[in-house]
């Protein structure tokens, strides 16, 4: 039996982040209670430490000499030494308890003494072990703070810089306890004030969005910086206080620059990165040394950002004008030339003009060069090009099925093998594209416009770039070519409308297996080969309109075209813009990449974030995203106002994140997957789970029950709405419902080793066009027959009850039984099986337990031995539209019931118990009993009414129903033992620093033991 609930790891809103100039190599980031260092170099977490017993940590600053560490949060303070943050794990014995709220705690110039910024404006002074010296305030002055900072220049100054919540900004000496400037000009609280490091500037943000510059001394107000699109949260000067950093509640961290001209100075934005989810960036420092920035916000990720990303190397941005290219020899550019078309190879580019002359440019040299001059490619031309062992292949065509091929050698000096090619069997070319094939040979097709011409396809020599072998195949009907990949003897096609074709090179007389509307919308813009796994591979399709996912093809069915031999195991949409491609990097994480209006755009579609940004004309523009080769990054070239651009996008010198995150808003419900994956997926010897958030969205991840790591994989944006209820409903289905009607059932896949996979099977039917109900809750029982039909009981928002079947050969719900409770919200629900006979039972915000008969009514459903399986009797049958009241009530809370779990029941059992929390704060233990007559009676066994000191949010049974685990709005957690006469007594009680506490769920491991997932507003994993 469990006793003990102990903490594992914390993931949750991250308050402040910071450098250390005594420890440069980590960085230090307050997240919940706790204080966790890491070094940023590696990505490695050296020690997570508690602070606190209960107050989250919500700044922390050093000594003068790094030595010593101040942290408050609430009305909590400690001190302690910088070095024991990395080695200790509890500090929460050292936690000391002021009187009022803490807005900011700073050592003395000498390190001897620490000042105390209180939400009064009172100042106290402390030694290193909390005890107070004196107390300073404001004479005649009592403003109430919502932010406030302490600045000390020096032994004889010290400023105190408050944010109050009438948007005046009070600037006092503490030492004369004199009053230096009330700065007014912002509307609304200022939420956070900032002192230069020379004592010059003086910065502050609020609830006006506005940044606000001014001037120490003459306390003039010097210029405002306008750019957030919400709150701003935080502000730091660096480089000399020529620049400043800001985060937002929108996300964004900003840079700014600090201009001191003609006499006038003003902010002017200089960049902008997107680093979070959803909601409020809190925390911001810069490492001046590496120029580099962390923020922490409230997804509990923590972001690096190079401040030098376009300047570290010094290479990575170069544009040239095609009138002016740098060469050791005059070139032979005329008067209105430009470039067509352009590929980028490791030695450099390689381009074509509108007048069809072959450009080099090497970057060694950085110098341009003539190659050759092709009159068939005057005016319109395609480039394209590859990479191999062989050599680097550029490939140009017109649309008169007129081609050039030259083979490049490694270094670029010397072109190995040229071939002008003419496809005589086409009366037109519209599109050529070219991919590797095999280690020797490339493959390039040629398409015309006219659908009775053959889809040509060219076998080469790389060394040679003679043809090896032509192929000729049908073309389908309405497709248009788009993309290319290919796999053994499979070329594979990307089309137009969100078709892919796959043509066997074997047989050419065979059609090709076409797979249609594999995405919703356009055009499909990149196929990827990711895996192979038996006779199946997988493949990574990507769609214009912002659709991507993941095909499994089935080989064997391919070749024999027995049946449809592809299925969809992955699809998702990107948060915004046009989607260009996707890949995996050497990390194993996606990466996508497209443009957002005039912004291209690359984004690590797993750890959700920008990776970089290049404002560059739009899709539209002629673009080409080549890889740099040995892991080194990626080259952007596009043209924009008649100058070509070349962007070197380098893979990051710093691990991008320290800690990913999570969701960005409450996560509403969580549900672990019953089997551990010991060896598939990071971390080693998890178990998958799922989260779905007010966000809209669903997470995809894996946790270790032992360390507590918790990684994540993907996250679905398939809801338009907060989400519900989610659950795994087997060990590869999971279901999820929110408003809207919204009711998703997913297939989670485990097959492949490149990640874990998740789909929409099907959506369940709305009752109205216009849905506007929210499905509250769900349950399921499984066809016994193994079959994978269910039985579905949804509940909504208004009252409604309905009861589906879902069929797995037909995939496709359909409607059984409805009904209509009362005119109040119905929260729960969940099958149940008494004396053979199946029962809806329902938990409503009335405070009622409600069961319904659906034997006596759905006769073609039939209970089993196994009381969570059913019997379909497959008849005739007609939807039920039941009008009959609940076969049973019972009130048990005094208002709504927020949760409910059921234990499950034995074979022919006549009794079952029932344990609810409700909006009360209490929980209840309910027993009902069915007689062999079908008679139904209930009681109330245990009702503690005093549960919690708010909301109680969940109620979890644990394996074997002896034990009961809660949460509630008051963020404690409790674990209450059954007792043989079906009592409720308290076991353990224990805080989480999860706010907005609302739902956990549970795992049996080895040796009897627990592992809980306890979330809300973050994520943390326990045990017991």
């Amino acid at each position: 039996m469990s006793g003990e609930l102990k903490d594992i790891a914390h993931y949750g809103p991250a308050l402040c982040v910071k450098f250390s100039e005594t420890y440069p190599q980590y960085t230090f980031v307050a997240m919940g209670p706790f204080m966790q260092v890491y070094n940023y170099k590696t990505g490695e977490l050296i020690n997570r430490a508690r602070v606190f017993s209960a107050n989250k940590v919500h700044g922390f600053n050093f000594s003068k000499d790094g030595a010593m560490c101040v942290l408050y949060g609430s009305k909590s303070i400690a001190f302690c030494k910088t070095q024991d943050l990395l080695t200790r794990e509890d500090f929460s014995k050292d936690e000391k308890m002021f009187a009022e709220w803490i807005t900011d705690a700073a050592f003395s110039f000498t390190g001897e003494q620490v000042y105390i910024l209180t939400c009064y404006n009172l100042v106290v002074v402390t030694d290193l072990e909390g005890n107070i010296q004196a107390r300073r305030n404001l004479k005649n002055e009592r403003s109430i703070l919502y932010s406030g900072s302490i600045k000390v220049l020096s032994e004889e100054r010290v400023l105190i810089n408050a944010g109050t919540v009438f948007g005046g900004v009070l600037i006092w000496d503490l030492l004369k306890q004199e009053k230096i400037h009330n700065l007014t000009g912002h509307e609304g609280s200022i939420f956070y004030v900032v002192v230069s490091n020379n004592g010059k500037y003086v910065a502050s943000c609020s609830d006006d969005r506005s940044i606000r510059l001014w001037d120490m001394e003459s306390g003039k107000q010097l210029s405002i910086g306008w750019g957030h699109t919400a709150r701003i949260w935080n502000l730091k000067f660096f480089n000399n206080d020529s620049q400043l950093i800001s985060v937002s509640e929108d996300c964004t961290c900003r840079i700014w620059d600090v201009v001191a001209e003609s006499g006038a100075t003003s902010l002017v934005m200089k960049n902008i990165y997107e680093t979070h989810l959803i909601k409020n960036v809190w925390g911001v420092d810069v490492n001046e040394t590496e120029a580099l920035a962390v923020t922490s916000g409230n997804d509990g990720r923590v972001k690096l950002i190079d401040l030098k990303q376009t300047s570290r190397v010094g290479d990575e941005v170069r544009s040239f004008n095609i009138t002016n290219l740098p060469s050791n020899s005059p070139l032979s550019i005329e008067k209105g030339e430009i470039f067509k078309g352009f590929y980028w190879f490791n030695f450099g580019l390689v381009a074509i003009t509108s007048l069809g002359n072959i450009l080099k440019f090497t970057e060694a040299t950085g110098t341009w060069e003539i190659l050759m001059r092709d009159e068939r490619l005057v005016s319109y031309s395609l480039t394209h090009g590859i990479s191999t062992a062989s050599g680097n292949v550029a490939l140009f065509a017109n649309n008169k099925c007129d081609l050039l091929l030259l083979n490049f050698s490694k270094d670029g000096q010397t072109i190995k093998s040229k071939n002008s090619l003419h496809l005589d069997n086409l009366s037109k070319s519209c599109n050529t594209m070219i991919t590797a094939y095999q280690d020797e040979y490339c493959l390039v097709t040629v398409e015309s416009p006219n659908p009775r011409d053959k889809f040509a396809v060219l076998q080469l020599n790389v060394d040679t770039l003679e043809i090896v072998h032509e192929f000729n195949f049908a073309k389908p009907d309405n497709f248009v070519s788009s993309c290319l990949a290919v796999y053994q003897q499979y070329l594979i096609v990307g089309g137009r409308f969100g078709a892919v074709a796959i043509f066997d090179m074997r047989n050419t007389d065979a059609d090709a297996y076409v797979m249609r509307q594999l995405c919703p919308g356009d055009t499909t813009t990149s196929i990827e080969y990711i895996e192979e796994r038996g006779a199946d591979i997988l493949l990574s399709v990507t769609n214009r309109d912002g659709f991507y996912n993941f095909t499994k093809v089935n080989l064997d069915k391919l070749a024999s075209r027995e049946g449809i031999a592809h299925e969809i195991i992955h699809s998702n949409k990107v948060m915004k813009g046009f989607l260009e491609g996707a890949f995996y990097n050497e990390s194993g994480e996606y990466i996508t990449y497209g443009f957002k209006s005039s912004l291209f755009y690359m984004y690590n579609e797993k750890n959700c974030y920008e990776i970089a940004s290049e404002v560059c004309g739009g899709a539209h523009r002629q673009w080409k995203l080549c890889d740099l080769g040995d892991g080194q990054g990626y080259m952007l070239v596009y043209i924009k106002a008649a100058e070509l651009y070349m962007r070197k996008i380098y893979t990051a010198a710093f691990p991008e994140t320290l800690e990913s995150g999570l969701h960005g808003r409450e996560i509403r419900d969580i549900s672990i997957m019953p089997e551990r994956l010991p060896w598939q997926y990071s971390p080693e010897n998890g178990y998958l789970f799922v989260t779905g958030s007010e966000d809209t969205t669903v997470r995809l991840g894996k946790y270790s029950p032992e360390t507590g790591a918790v990684v994540n994989y993907w996250m679905e944006r398939r809801h338009v709405s907060g989400l519900q209820r989610l659950r795994f409903i087997s060990d590869s289905l999971v279901v999820s419902c929110s408003a809207r009607e919204e009711l998703f059932l997913w297939t989670v896949n485990t097959e492949f080793q490149s990640n874990p996979y998740m789909h929409i099977r099907q959506t369940l039917p709305t009752q109205s066009t216009h849905p506007d109900l929210r499905i509250m809750d769900f349950d399921v029982l499984f066809n016994a027959a193994g079959t994978g039909d269910f039985a579905l009981a949804t509940v909504y928002s208004d009252s409604s009850i309905k009861v589906w079947w879902y069929s797995n050969a037909s995939n496709g719900f359909i409607e059984l039984w409805s009904n209509r409770y009362q005119t109040c919200c119905i929260l729960n629900t969940s099958f149940v099986v008494l004396q053979g006979r199946i029962f809806l039972l329902i938990a409503a915000t009335d405070g009622y337990l409600s069961l319904y008969d659906i034997s006596r009514e759905v006769d073609i459903l039939h209970a089993t031995e196994d009381t969570r399986t059913v019997r379909f009797v497959n008849e005739a049958f007609g939807a039920i539209a039941s009008t009959s009241g609940p076969a049973f009530t019972l009130r048990v809370h005094k208002s709504g019931i927020k949760t409910m779990d059921v234990a499950r029941t034995k074979a022919g059992a006549a009794t079952v118990r029932v344990v609810t929390g409700g909006d009360d704060n209490a929980i209840s233990l309910t027993q009902f009993n069915c007689s062999a007559s079908g008679e139904l009676s209930g009681t109330v066994c245990s009702m503690v009414s005093d549960a919690a000191s708010s909301t109680v949010t969940s109620t979890q049974l644990l394996p074997g129903a002896t034990q009961v685990l809660s949460t509630s709005v008051d963020q404690r957690v409790r674990l209450w033992d059954i007792t043989p006469d079906n009592q409720l007594s308290l076991r353990a009680s224990k805080y989480t620093t999860n706010a907005d506490t609302g739902c956990c769920d549970i795992v049996q491991t080895e040796n009897s033991h627990h592992s809980l997932l306890i979330a809300g507003v973050g994520l943390s994993v326990w045990k017991c």
